[in-house]
């Protein structure tokens, strides 16, 4: 597969507008996760060139490396500047700015979110594929929202994308959604609670009250961050792409068996991207979660995230996916103890 643009080979000298036109159309959009290239074009001319995808990370670098001694000064600079935007915007979310992103969840729902820069360990200021991927099976997960509007609770929001969806999906089935994060996570996540606050008016045209939306913060690791009262837990959880440390599997099974309400009807639903590199932590989460949980239903999709393969092609991801209830209620009462 080609691209349609014209290449303009550089020792042909191509003015800026030539080159800065290819750039242009090089530009990578970050509005969703399955991106596809050009469709394929065959036309060729003596002073351009057609680039597979594969190709397309040298010849932004070749500009990048030219002189460029042709050009003005001015125009050089811009050249330079858009072939490493370029080149940034297929390099995954870590190298590219701060940016606005649509999320289409099913024909009725778009969601739109803040991500920040990526900056140090802070993932949750990305949107992962998983947590698109969890969202879009809401409608499907919906015979597993406990009855009586109950309230759900969800872990490592991140940028809020499922906590969202699930309080626009479920609207109605819910009474509150509280998303939660580490602190230095929490301010934007308010910020697409608030961007998105239409999606739950206070007042619904049935006369119903809307289901009520917000987040704090909730550190796995601090075991007396707990309810105080029964009524203050939550008989839905649901946690998208949360194993990222060998220490998160005891400190998520912990934390969602002092949030989860000790009843037949709690589920906790969570979504894993099937990385090679956690396959012993994804194994060590569910053995921890089977020892006060069983699994009543899982299964396994595939989504796309934004870094690029050599061949250009959006990197496919293989999630698992599953759906939890308590194994013996009379039994929850009682302490777990988690292995280190």
């Amino acid at each position: 597969m080609t691209y349609p643009v014209k290449f303009y080979t550089l020792y042909t000298k191509p003015s800026a507008e030539s080159l800065l036109s290819v750039l242009q159309s090089l530009r990578r959009g970050h509005s969703n996760f399955s991106s596809l290239p050009l469709s394929s074009s065959t036309d060729q001319s003596t002073d351009t060139i057609w680039i597979d995808p594969a190709g397309v990370a040298g010849y932004l670098t070749s500009i990048i490396a030219s002189s460029l001694q042709w050009l003005t000064d001015d125009d050089r600079e811009l050249v330079w500047d858009q072939a490493s935007l370029r080149i940034s915007e297929r390099s995954g979310r870590s190298a590219a700015p701060a940016i606005n992103r649509a999320f289409m969840i099913n024909n009725n729902l778009t969601i739109h979110l803040h991500e920040p820069s990526l900056t140090e360990d802070n993932l949750g200021l990305k949107t992962w594929t998983s947590s698109l991927l969890l969202s879009r099976q809401l409608m499907t997960l919906v015979k597993h929202v406990p009855s009586g509007t109950p309230r759900m609770l969800e872990l490592g929001s991140g940028t809020g994308l499922v906590g969202l969806a699930a309080a626009s999906i479920w609207q109605g089935l819910l009474s509150e959604v509280l998303l939660t994060d580490l602190p230095e996570i929490v301010p934007n996540l308010q910020h697409n609670i608030d961007h998105n606050a239409s999606l739950f008016p206070e007042q619904r045209y049935d006369g119903d009250s809307s289901v009520k939306v917000h987040c704090r913060a909730l550190n796995w690791a601090d075991a007396t961050d707990t309810p105080s009262e029964q009524y203050e837990n939550f008989h839905l959880i649901v946690a998208a792409d949360p194993i990222y440390s060998s220490d998160h599997p005891r400190l998520l099974t912990d934390t969602v068996h002092r949030w989860l309400a000790p009843s037949s009807s709690s589920r906790f639903i969570v979504e894993l991207p099937l990385r090679s590199r956690y396959q012993r932590e994804r194994a060590d989460l569910r053995q921890k979660l089977e020892v006060f949980m069983e699994v009543i239903e899982e299964g396994e999709e595939v989504g796309y995230d934004d870094w690029e393969g050599a061949d250009g092609q959006p990197i496919e991801v293989r999630c698992w996916w599953s759906v939890w209830k308590l194994r013996d209620v009379a039994e929850q009462s009682k302490p777990i103890t988690s292995s280190t």
